[in-house]
């Protein structure tokens, strides 16, 4: 059956890039994933390699959504500052203080920084710019609309916005080699860090209470009582720990299951 358009999903990861292709209708038609290494090269080559076969609408301008996991993006939690009233000064407030917590120049990053509540933090995610372009070449070389990019850990939030209840509470996004930490308390962001993980499979749940206390020291925040624990990479079913309340949430994106490959 032929599709007028056909939407598709890539997701980078350090280790590997997934693509899940769906009619408009939700239907999936094709899920596939290549490995790669952390190098922006072999990532955008797998990336044409999957692009080149799978499924495409008959229009001939399938629209793409990437999402970029780590070690691709770094995130800050931007203090409020009255004085900046455009994104373009949040972008270029961004642009000095992930320079200062990464220790790196910033100059040719790609910053984005989400919409707050006034008075609040606000989330900044930074890319390099020439991998950015680089992606989006290919995407129009192949002839597919760069509708949407996006990091892991805005997905992960999206995805699970209505189950995050608690007031006080950290987001764990698990990936093969890395971890997203988020700290939510007075209704925003504090604190959003990414940091490489070991996970042991045989002490699931002190490893995942050895990731939070990790973050929330490197990114200055506090210890909560409430964890949720999301992940496209590893399934669990119920984690029980002493020092924290961890809830699984599920995938991070429902496209992206772990082991799951449909060709």
């Amino acid at each position: 059956m032929s599709h007028l358009l056909i939407k598709h999903i890539a997701c980078f990861g350090k280790q590997r890039v997934r693509l899940s292709s769906l009619s408009f209708s939700g239907e999936v038609l094709s899920r596939r994933r290549g490995s790669i290494d952390p190098s922006p090269d072999v990532l955008v080559s797998r990336l044409q390699d999957l692009l080149s076969n799978t499924p495409r609408g008959t229009l001939g301008v399938d629209p793409v959504k990437l999402i970029f996991g780590s070690p691709w993006v770094r995130y800050a939690c931007l203090p409020w500052q009255d004085s900046l009233k455009k994104d373009s000064d949040w972008e270029s407030y961004a642009r000095i203080l992930l320079a200062q917590q990464y220790g790196v120049t910033t100059e040719h990053w790609r910053i984005r920084v989400s919409a707050g509540a006034y008075g609040k933090p606000r989330v900044a995610a930074g890319i390099e710019e020439g991998l950015y372009q680089t992606i989006a070449e290919l995407c129009r070389s192949s002839k597919l609309k760069l509708a949407e990019v996006e990091p892991l850990f805005t997905t992960a939030v999206n995805q699970h916005r209505r189950a995050l209840k608690s007031t006080e509470h950290a987001l764990l996004v698990i990936e093969t080699s890395h971890a997203i930490v988020g700290f939510y308390r007075e209704k925003a962001w504090q604190g959003v860090i990414a940091i490489p993980i070991q996970i042991d499979n045989q002490e699931i749940a002190r490893s995942l209470s050895a990731i939070v206390r990790e973050a929330a020291v490197l990114a200055g925040q506090f210890l909560p009582e409430y964890v949720y624990v999301t992940s496209s990479d590893i399934q669990l079913a119920s984690i029980k720990a002493a020092d924290f309340d961890f809830e699984w949430l599920g995938p991070a994106h429902p496209q992206f299951i772990a082991g799951e490959v449909i060709s």
